[in-house]
């Protein structure tokens, strides 16, 4: 069973992955990529081109979101994985539509090989080739628990 609008399986051979991984976890080293390879910081339309160009994205990931019409669902899957790249600290937010890598984001990308320890960014060829394990890889590593409500307010009496 394939996971609704996962990333084309052509040129995966008997792997299976594209079977327990979501499109948010395919955009993670690539908007990891965008990122470094924009100087640190980058806007979506340069974020949405980097992808682009990495991702093999599927004609479901082009059909249009059914609760967003406007957007196509691979971008809905894009902004929630920026959203938890934020929440996990290895984005900020530099502006509307605009992020900038983190000081954790860095060690995140030297961490996966997205780049050296002397600041030379992966090949983009060989991250389209690899993108499947850094998927698979960053899912054990970092997941994002999000809570059902937010946290009960907390109360300061004077006493």
């Amino acid at each position: 069973m394939a996971v609704q609008g996962a990333a084309s399986t052509q040129g995966l051979g008997s792997t299976g992955l594209t079977d327990q991984l979501t499109p948010r976890q395919m955009f993670c080293a690539p908007l990891l990529s965008a990122l470094l390879f924009g100087g640190g910081s980058a806007g979506i339309s340069d974020i949405y081109v980097h992808i682009r160009d990495i991702v093999p994205l599927s004609a479901r990931d082009w059909e249009s979101n059914p609760l967003e019409r406007r957007l196509a669902r691979w971008h809905t899957s894009l902004a929630r994985a920026v959203h938890d790249f934020v929440n996990l600290g290895v984005f900020k937010e530099d502006g509307h539509a605009r992020w900038g890598i983190t000081e954790k984001g860095f060690a995140v990308a030297r961490e996966f090989g997205l780049v050296t320890h002397d600041g030379v960014l992966i090949d983009r060829s060989l991250l389209r080739k690899q993108l499947y394990e850094f998927a698979a890889e960053f899912e054990k590593m970092y997941k994002v628990v999000t809570r059902p409500n937010p946290p009960p307010p907390i109360v300061v009496t004077e006493g």
